[in-house]
């Protein structure tokens, strides 16, 4: 077994014990460090109902923004 496979293995093994990142990053060198924050996550691909939730809470928000100024505008 290689190092680098072993390191994975262990990345992963203390990535599923916790999800505290002050432990996580407390418990690995310096080396595994580097390596677990150079790996990238790509994005995640959502769906039609998840889209619509987002994009329902976008809506919904700068209504709400739209709200408070003109509270502000009169109230004065």
């Amino acid at each position: 077994m290689t190092k680098e496979t072993t390191d994975e293995k262990v990345l992963l093994d203390v990535a599923r014990l916790s999800s505290d990142n002050s432990w996580v990053l407390s418990s690995l060198e310096h080396d595994q460090l580097v390596r677990a924050k150079k790996h990238p996550i790509p994005r995640r691909h959502l769906k039609g109902g998840e889209l619509t939730v987002l994009w329902g809470l976008r809506i919904y928000l700068l209504f709400m923004m739209a709200v408070v100024f003109y509270q502000i505008w009169t109230a004065r």
